[in-house]
């Protein structure tokens, strides 16, 4: 019988647990990477609009001018989540099991395993859903945590998103006034990121307040398209995964799908702090080249295949007093490879 605890067992078992949904993650980084190294070149592309020049077909061709991309060399964060297995742990009875069918602590062992994975696994996962959120509100992902000699440190990371494309209405221009149509900002905004990034925004999401004010706005709801929202809908089967999750699909309006999100996490400071904040609007395209980079993991148990992983798990026994370790390690970076194909907006005072 193999051991369930040893790392290729426990690789195998990772890979089976079914992956967190993180829903700004999910729409708008597509790409996943892995790489050999946690220090990695991350382009950052800027689009142009040249067109091709006409020339007389004896004369030789002009010289193009090349669209703009910066290459930022990043090292790559790191986490550690790890959880203690206890022998008096495995020995009591467990939450929902039937006191009259006693397993032994062998068995609650490898039960306990399983849960102890399938959180670690959560827990990297909202990481790097707090990643996305801040390369989207901010255009930036600050990271925080000790270095090397247990020292607190922090590293911020910009992607620079053009500066346009962070917004904060003022007065007469928030979307709780009557004579605002919010649908006209989107489309502005769109245009925006299209002119300037080179992809046309077409999923909003928005926190509660600015979707409250977007519903009660008179011009939005004599457009707003619910009809969507039916069963054999694309939307409403994709969205189907996020059932629980604080995400609802709102409708469409002007060729622009509505969602609404609300999750929270803790801060660097322990302050629950909300996903997309209650007064913004988050927009951005499909398709783009933005990705979830996953540095090398450093460990002297990982083999060459088991070094670029997303997830990588191992546990042991500490004698004395008596516990098994497990950790789960990663190393991930939310990536907007294409900043300026997202919008931010703060539409309320």
């Amino acid at each position: 019988m193999a051991d369930i605890f040893e790392t290729k067992t426990l690789v195998a078992a990772v890979e089976q647990i079914p992956p967190a949904r993180t829903f700004l993650k999910d729409t708008f980084f597509p790409g996943e990477q892995t790489h050999d190294s946690r220090i990695i070149e991350v382009d950052v592309v800027k689009g142009g609009r040249s067109t091709a020049p006409y020339v007389s077909p004896v004369r030789e061709g002009v010289v193009m001018k090349k669209d703009g991309a910066r290459v930022d060399t990043i090292k790559l964060p790191y986490i550690k989540a790890k959880y203690d297995i206890s022998a008096a742990e495995a020995a009591k009875r467990q939450p929902g099991e039937n006191p009259y069918n006693a397993r032994t602590p062998a068995q609650r062992a490898q039960e306990i395993l399983g849960k102890r994975l399938a959180e670690g696994k959560k827990a990297i996962a909202r990481t790097v859903e707090v990643q996305a959120a801040l390369a989207l509100t901010t255009g930036k992902v600050t990271l925080t945590g000790k270095d090397d000699s247990e020292v607190d440190w922090s590293a911020e990371v910009d992607f620079g998103r053009d500066a346009g494309l962070i917004i904060t209405l003022g007065a007469g221009e928030y979307w709780s006034e009557v004579a605002i149509n919010p649908l006209d900002d989107l489309r502005d905004w769109a245009l925006m990121a299209l002119k300037t990034g080179g992809y046309a925004p077409t999923e909003v999401v928005m926190g509660s307040d600015a979707l409250a004010a977007f519903l009660n706005n008179p011009n939005i709801q004599k457009m707003l398209d619910t009809r969507r929202m039916a069963v054999n809908d694309s939307i409403s089967l994709s969205m189907a995964q996020y059932t629980g999750q604080g995400v609802t699909y709102v409708g469409t309006v002007g060729g622009f799908n509505i969602y609404h999100y609300v999750e929270w996490y803790e801060n660097a400071s322990g302050v629950l702090t909300e996903m997309v904040p209650a007064k913004g609007v988050i927009m951005g395209a499909k398709g783009t080249r933005n990705t979830v980079h996953y540095g090398a993991i450093v460990d002297l148990e990982t083999s060459s295949s088991a070094i670029e992983r997303s997830v990588f798990p191992k546990s042991w026994t500490q004698q004395d007093p008596s516990v098994r370790w497990l950790m789960l390690q990663s190393s991930p970076l939310a990536t907007l490879h294409e900043p300026d194909s997202t919008v931010f907006a703060t539409v309320l005072a």
